[in-house]
């Protein structure tokens, strides 16, 4: 049986990281395909969506990322200044930033908050070290003209894992909504554009999420994507063992983020 679990879970991985890379690529090949994928798919397909844990949240960020992907196809259209539209991609990673901040002080989460925080500073240096957004081709942006350095896509790493594997660590040993998020985030690290990439990516995982209950153990099987040795994560001692870990080390690279940019006086 555990054999099964994990080729199981390899095998989820494995079509969902194949899927997202073709959705990507297609939403890249032009802004038709861009506008289509991203804005018109979840509208005409919304009478699939049905009740699912923490629809509200979810909702609430896939509205939020739809608000992004809607700027995205603005920016491509040529249809305002890039200048402008880089004011209006800043005002969406502070809601962004501060959407989660603010439910992670609702839930008194404070080191998933600490870790917040860090990405939120690494964010704020990365756009003001930036330039302007440019159009890479039909439907490929460079958001602030710049490649989001190391730093901030580890950053970014530690907060999902904190993120997965301590706030919503309920879902465990079923690792579908887990590995999804990694095969999102896997395409993004290997894009010329990792926001751009993680947030098509990802939204487009959150409207199928509203529609197939993923997060349900007997989604495609009471075994299939589960692996038990996780649920070890789910006793307290491990969750603050893990959230710790990813504040050290989201720390640590914000320092090395603000140093090598000139941040703080030499």
């Amino acid at each position: 049986m555990p054999m099964r679990n994990h080729l199981s879970a390899l095998l989820f991985f494995l079509l969902v990281l194949l899927y997202f890379s073709g959705f990507y690529q297609a939403v890249q090949s032009s802004v038709i395909s861009a506008m289509i994928l991203t804005l018109l798919l979840p509208v005409l397909f919304w009478r699939l969506v049905k009740p699912v844990d923490n629809q509200a949240e979810i909702t609430r960020i896939l509205l939020l990322e739809s608000g992004f992907n809607l700027l995205c196809v603005v920016a491509l259209l040529h249809l305002l200044p890039l200048a402008l539209m880089d004011k209006a991609f800043m005002v969406f990673f502070v809601l962004q930033a501060g959407g989660f901040l603010l439910v992670q002080r609702r839930k008194k989460a404070w080191l998933s908050f600490a870790v917040s925080v860090c990405l939120s500073f690494a964010i704020l240096v990365w756009i003001g070290q930036a330039e302007q957004t440019q159009v890479l081709g039909s439907g490929q942006l460079q958001l602030f003209g710049t490649a989001v350095p190391w730093q901030l896509k580890a950053i970014y790493t530690l907060w999902l894992l904190q993120l997965l594997l301590v706030e919503y660590r309920y879902i465990l040993p079923k690792v579908t909504i887990l590995l999804a998020h990694l095969a999102s985030l896997t395409i993004a690290l290997q894009a010329e554009d990792f926001f751009h990439a993680r947030i098509v990516t990802a939204s487009h995982f959150l409207f199928l999420s509203l529609c197939f209950d993923f997060k349900n153990r007997d989604w495609g099987g009471r075994e299939f994507a589960v692996l038990p040795s996780l649920v070890a994560i789910q006793k307290p001692n491990i969750a603050k063992w893990i959230n710790y870990s990813c504040l050290a080390l989201a720390l640590l690279c914000a320092l090395h983020l603000a140093s090598s940019l000139a941040i703080f006086p030499q």
